[in-house]
């Protein structure tokens, strides 16, 4: 179903042609800037009130549309278009065009899913609190809250509660991240752990009490938690990445396609705060991988911690010291890793110029304009994406942390069942 109307914009009364391609979310809130002058127009279908807000709506518009005014095309499921006008050439069609019905069939399936998991946002935010408070009775309740059958709490020994709280995390999760690479990287940690502790029965069980001592492990467990609740609620902007999921990975750079709701604004802080949560997981997976290639967690490969004169680099002669290291050096000094990341997740460019707040965002593109050089007081080096390439580096990302979460999980019952502590 498509709703065809035209728009006056508030501020320059340019007159705006808009077809909605209607989703299957309950509440459906559109956003976009007039390509004239950058008005941001607001409106939400599926309550009682529109809430129009930065244009007023043409009550006698009852024609098709001409061609004569700026045209969008909006979706939540799908990217925007802002292309001229086609009759019968909506979002949804194109998109069947370009995946075929497989595609189109599992892509909303995973939508419908993400329909049902939204709502249910406050009460993985109440589950995560009243765990990292370690009040079992309240988490017990919260669980049955939910009313998803795979989420239950057999008992309240620490593993039963992890494995509560982990399938929680990951039924949230599941319309957004891909389901093999969770089950792969789920049973091969364990297995490597396991292979670890037999070679080098000493030297893992020092590292797992170091970061147990030290509070690392519970830090950035407790920290991965709190992402969880946050990707559900930008549920809206994250429904047209999916799309991209289908198709060549490249293509969409090539097109600027746009969101049709929510803006950079409101999502910019938490790919700096998932890459700073990631920068540090980084730090557990290098201290595996050194142990599994050189059997001790403090030990790099001399390539990466000896300079041209042979001479230990102090950011890699221990993990510690490798803890601080910034991001982008971080995964050059993981060699021969038994995970492999996404590279295209990471864009250090862009987290720095997001955390010292040198960028721009144009309403009516979606361009975001960025700067990460140290140029003084100029902004002569400017990077550019668009919202929608920016939200599925965000995507892309969160399923990095979420695989190197089964890190955490695996160590965490590798504390409770081989090291026997709580």
């Amino acid at each position: 179903m498509n709703i065809c109307t035209r728009l006056k914009c508030d501020t320059c009364s340019t007159l705006i042609d808009c077809r909605i391609g209607m989703s299957n979310r309950d509440i459906q809130p559109f956003q976009f800037a007039c390509p004239s002058c950058g008005e941001v127009i607001m409106f939400t279908l599926g309550t009682q009130e529109s809430n129009l807000s930065g244009a007023i709506e043409i009550k006698n518009f009852k024609g098709l549309f001409d061609g004569q005014n700026p045209f969008v095309d909006l979706h939540l499921d799908f990217p925007a278009s802002f292309e001229t006008y086609k009759m019968g050439g909506t979002t949804y069609m194109k998109a069947v065009e370009e995946l075929g019905a497989e595609a189109i069939g599992n892509l909303s399936y995973r939508l419908s899913m993400l329909n049902l998991l939204y709502s249910k946002q406050r009460d993985l935010q109440r589950l995560i609190t009243q765990y990292k408070r370690g009040n079992i009775k309240s988490f017990k309740k919260i669980c049955n809250d939910f009313e998803i059958p795979e989420i239950t709490l057999k008992s309240e020994k620490k593993e039963d509660v992890l494995a509560a709280l982990y399938s929680v995390t990951s039924i949230m999760s599941s319309p957004i991240t891909i389901h093999a690479q969770n089950e792969e990287l789920s049973k091969k940690i364990p297995l490597i752990l396991q292979d670890l502790y037999e070679k080098y029965n000493k030297n893992t069980t020092n590292f797992v009490n170091k970061i147990i001592e030290n509070q690392f492990l519970e830090n950035l467990h407790h920290d991965c938690l709190d992402l969880y609740p946050n990707i559900v609620s930008l549920d809206l902007p994250i429904r047209p990445t999916l799309y991209y999921d289908y198709i060549n990975s490249s293509e969409h750079s090539k097109v600027p396609a746009r969101v049709s709701t929510s803006d950079f604004g409101t999502c910019s802080n938490f790919y700096k705060d998932l890459a700073e949560v990631f920068s540090r997981q980084l730090v557990l997976l290098a201290g595996l991988n050194n142990l599994h290639n050189r059997g001790d967690h403090d030990l790099f490969d001399d390539k990466v911690r000896l300079n041209k004169k042979g001479k230990i680099i102090k950011e890699f002669s221990s993990l510690n010291s490798y803890a601080n290291v910034d991001l982008g050096k971080k995964l050059g000094a993981i060699d021969n890793p038994f995970y492999q990341i996404d590279k295209q997740a990471i864009d250090n460019n862009l987290r720095n110029s997001i955390a010292h707040y040198k960028y721009d965002y144009d309403e009516a593109s979606q361009q975001i304009a960025y700067y990460p050089k140290k140029e003084g007081m100029q902004r002569n080096i400017e990077h550019s994406l668009y919202f929608i390439q920016f939200m599925r580096k965000t995507l892309l990302l969160f399923r990095e942390v979420h695989n190197l979460n089964h890190v955490i999980k695996s160590l965490l019952y590798f504390k409770i069942f081989i090291l026997r502590k709580e």
